[in-house]
C-alpha cells in the first residue's frame, strides 16, 4: 500500500474519532480493498459491515466515555457497556448502550462512536443510578446490581450466555449485595427469573 493511501485512510480515522465507514472511504476516492488490507495488517478492527475502529496505543476508552455522556446527557451506561465497566463480561461491546427515559426526546446520535439507545420505565430508569468519576467529569451508569437486573430482561438482545457469565462474576465477588440484587429484582419486573438463575449458578 502507498504511504500516501495509508496517510489517507488513517486522517479519516482521525477525523472521525478513530472510527470510520466504508463509504467514508469510498467518498474519498480510495478503494475498499485497502481498507481490507488493514484489517488484515491488525492495524484496524472490522466492528460491524460497515464500520471500522482504528488500533492504536492512542485509543482511550475513558475519553470515549466522556464523550458519549456528552452526547446523550441523560443516558445512562447500561447492559453491555456498564457490565464492561465493572469486568463482569469477557465480551468486548462495539457500541455504547445507554438508557434514557421513555418521556425523554430522542437524542440526536452521530456515526461515530456507535451509540444504542434503550428507553426505560420511571422504575427502570431510575432505579440504581450512580455517578461515576472520569477524567474528572461525573459520567452516569447504573450499579452492578442494577446491571444484573437489566442484562436479565434484555437477554435475549444481549446474550443469556453473556447474562448468565455476568451473574457467575458478581456472585464471585466478596462485595456482592444479594438483598440489594433481589429488591432491585422485584421494582424491575425480575425476581422470579432471578430466583430461577440464582438457584441454578449460586
Amino acid at each position: 500500500m502507498k504511504e500516501e493511501i495509508y496517510n489517507k485512510i488513517k486522517d479519516i480515522f482521525e477525523k472521525n474519532n478513530k472510527y470510520a465507514r466504508t463509504q467514508d472511504i469510498l467518498d474519498a476516492n480510495i478503494h475498499s480493498s485497502h481498507l481490507y488490507k488493514l484489517v488484515d495488517r491488525g492495524e484496524v478492527t472490522r466492528l460491524k459491515r460497515g464500520l471500522y475502529r482504528w488500533n492504536d496505543v492512542e485509543y482511550d476508552t475513558d475519553r470515549e466515555m466522556v464523550e458519549v455522556q456528552r452526547i446523550v446527557p441523560d443516558g445512562v451506561f447500561s447492559l453491555l457497556s456498564a457490565l464492561s465497566y465493572y469486568e463482569l463480561t469477557t465480551y468486548n461491546p462495539w457500541e455504547y448502550y445507554l438508557a434514557i427515559h421513555r418521556d425523554h426526546f430522542k437524542p440526536s446520535l452521530p456515526d461515530y462512536p456507535p451509540i444504542s439507545i434503550y428507553y426505560f420505565a420511571d422504575k427502570q430508569y431510575y432505579t440504581g443510578i450512580t455517578e461515576i468519576s472520569i477524567k474528572g467529569e461525573k459520567v452516569k451508569i447504573y450499579d452492578q446490581e442494577k446491571t444484573i437486573c437489566d442484562c436479565i430482561r434484555f437477554r435475549k438482545k444481549i446474550g443469556v450466555d453473556v447474562m448468565k457469565e455476568a451473574l457467575q462474576k458478581y456472585l464471585k465477588q466478596d462485595y456482592r449485595d444479594i438483598d440489594k440484587l433481589l429488591n432491585y429484582a422485584e421494582i424491575t419486573g425480575v425476581k422470579t427469573l432471578m430466583n430461577k438463575y440464582l438457584q441454578v449458578l449460586a
